[in-house]
């Protein structure tokens, strides 16, 4: 049976602490995906303020947060300026830094960083216990430990994800969303295309005749079949029409679908 990612409880290959700190941060880089799937690179440079951060700077962020707690935490480095070093300086600093070096990069540059630090922060996480979680460190001039240590980890990417979904506010296609009404994911194993595991009765997917099962190939003339599904910019204002090309078994058809205003 699938675990919930709703269900904090024990994970297979982790102590019982440490487990459930991990379907928390999973749990809170999910949300964080979920903000920013399919925004572009022109959306992710955006600064609705000339000195704030971009959703790029952020999503960068989080990655040099990580790094940088790892290297204290599996590492026992104080040293937080050589732990980020010149790598991650700009995502660990932001502010006039951040908005000199960090742009100009698509979305998928970014979740590969996101996903290739996890990755090693869930290796390490599997060679570790919970006395370990829970011994004491110094931390802030105070007293911690590396419970909190990584419970700040995922807190600072909660909040800067409220930030980001303010920016996101800034976007004109993500103003006055539309809803198409179907349910997609991705069409291949990895991770690419678009395929819909069902559509919602009387929204515009069903009415215009789109099926549960259909892999849409293309959307307005864009090639869909070997894009990652992450990157594909589905949201549009309500109003908007898309065509899209799907294939239904062996047959091609085409389906124009108006967004309709989220209620």
């Amino acid at each position: 049976m699938e675990v919930s990612p709703f269900f904090i409880g024990n994970r297979e290959g982790f102590t019982p602490q440490i487990a459930r700190l991990v379907v928390m941060m999973n749990y809170a880089r999910e949300t964080t995906l979920q903000t920013v799937q399919g925004l572009t690179q022109p959306e992710l440079d955006l600064l609705p303020d000339p000195d704030g951060n971009s959703i790029g700077m952020l999503l960068e962020h989080f990655v040099a947060v990580e790094v940088g707690y790892a290297i204290r935490t599996f590492d026992n480095n104080e040293d937080w300026d050589a732990a980020l070093g010149e790598r991650w300086k700009a995502g660990g600093d932001l502010g006039e830094l951040g908005r000199e070096k960090i742009k100009g990069h698509g979305l998928g540059y970014y979740l590969e960083n996101l996903r290739t630090t996890r990755e090693k922060t869930l290796a390490e996480f599997r060679k570790r216990d919970d006395t370990w979680l829970e011994e004491p460190i110094p931390f802030w001039g105070r007293t911690g430990n590396r419970y909190f240590a990584w419970f700040h980890v995922f807190e600072d990417e909660i909040n800067h994800r409220g930030q980001m979904r303010l920016i996101a506010k800034h976007i004109p296609r993500l103003q006055n969303r539309g809803m198409l009404g179907w349910n997609p994911m991705a069409a291949n194993a990895d991770g690419t295309g678009l395929k819909l595991r069902g559509v919602f009765e009387n929204l515009p997917a069903a009415e215009a005749g789109l099926q549960a099962g259909d892999v849409i190939l293309e959307m307005d003339g864009m090639d869909l079949s070997t894009m990652p599904y992450m990157e594909i910019p589905m949201t549009n204002q309500a109003g908007v029409t898309s065509v899209f090309k799907v294939l239904r078994g062996d047959q091609t058809h085409e389906f124009r679908v108006t967004r309709v205003k989220r209620v």
